[in-house]
């Protein structure tokens, strides 16, 4: 695993760095040419090489310096422990790819912030967060949700104004606004999710599958940043065809699946992560869509994957 990284990073930083300094050429070429003072043209040059190099930095540099870290830093033990306690997908991985999960844990964490609002923020629940940001995205090492900063963790659910209580209903959101690049969960909710009994729900992976929709610029229920274009057509049909299901009382998705197509993607996502033997079961045609989508299918129909 560490040699993979340490190539597709080397091979990052080439290339990156290639077309940074292309760049900065194109515009030193331009501003030689168009700009008539020595002076005005040294201070072009001088503005040019600070972008360059700030954009080198939080571009190239900075990723690349992070992973490092992440390679050469042993996954705690205690967090092992809470993965082969709570996390079954984990615990049906290969040894080679118990390894490469963990990474991406750890670098999820290294690069994303976990705030408690009025509420204690342990190991355990940082690592139920960043087990569900890797869930949907464990086939492509190339994603890092770039799209968002931090998670705020509620002490429970909350309403439109962020305020929380008992009886209020959201569990979890993406932020927009004063809220932009920032992701708001209840607490009780991502315990839940994996406190061992059945459930197909799962508020954080559910929020952070917006993300990944949000990815191609629209959040409309199709993940463009997954999966191919010529497959989106029939995936769009499958979904109108498991939409009319719930609204026939012929399906058990969650029909806040029917808000929209966003979210239908969302809610069935939660379903074909938390439980995928009923899922491949209960919706075999669906089931498809969704390994071809996350490239992920079950090994057998006796364990999860």
């Amino acid at each position: 695993m560490y040699k993979y990284y340490h190539k597709r990073y080397k091979q990052r930083i080439t290339r990156d760095t290639v077309i940074a300094l292309f760049v900065a050429i194109f515009f030193i070429f331009i501003a030689l040419v168009t700009i008539q003072t020595q002076k005005a043209q040294i201070t072009v040059l001088a503005l040019i090489i600070l972008i360059f190099a700030i954009v080198y930095y939080y571009l190239v540099y900075e990723p690349l310096s992070i992973w490092k870290k992440v390679l050469n830093t042993p996954f705690p033990d205690s967090w092992r422990k809470i993965l082969n306690e709570n996390v079954k997908f984990y615990t049906t991985l290969p040894e080679d790819e118990k390894d490469y999960f963990e990474k991406r844990i750890q670098y999820f964490l290294e690069t994303k912030k976990i705030t408690g609002v009025d509420t204690e923020i342990d190991d355990k629940i940082k690592i139920f967060i960043a087990v569900s940001a890797i869930l949907p995205v464990f086939a492509f090492p190339d994603f890092e949700y770039d799209n968002i900063n931090e998670i705020l963790v509620y002490p429970n659910s909350f309403d439109e104004e962020y305020n929380t209580g008992d009886r209020e209903k959201i569990l979890g959101m993406v932020g927009n606004g004063a809220m932009n690049r920032m992701m708001i969960l209840s607490k009780p909710d991502i315990l839940n999710a994996f406190s061992g009994k059945r459930t197909v729900h799962n508020v954080a992976l559910h929020e952070f599958v917006h993300l990944i929709d949000k990815e191609d610029g629209a959040i409309d229920g199709i993940p463009e940043i997954l999966i191919d274009k010529a497959f989106v057509l029939p995936w769009m049909r499958e979904l109108k065809i498991a939409e009319s299901k719930i609204k026939r009382h012929k399906s058990d998705i969650d029909p806040y699946a029917l808000t929209n197509n966003s979210e239908f993607l969302a809610v069935a996502s939660e379903y074909f992560f938390m439980s995928p033997v009923k899922f491949k079961k209960k919706h075999p045609e669906l089931y498809k869509y969704f390994s071809k989508i996350y490239r992920r299918k079950l090994k057998s129909d006796k364990s999860n994957y």
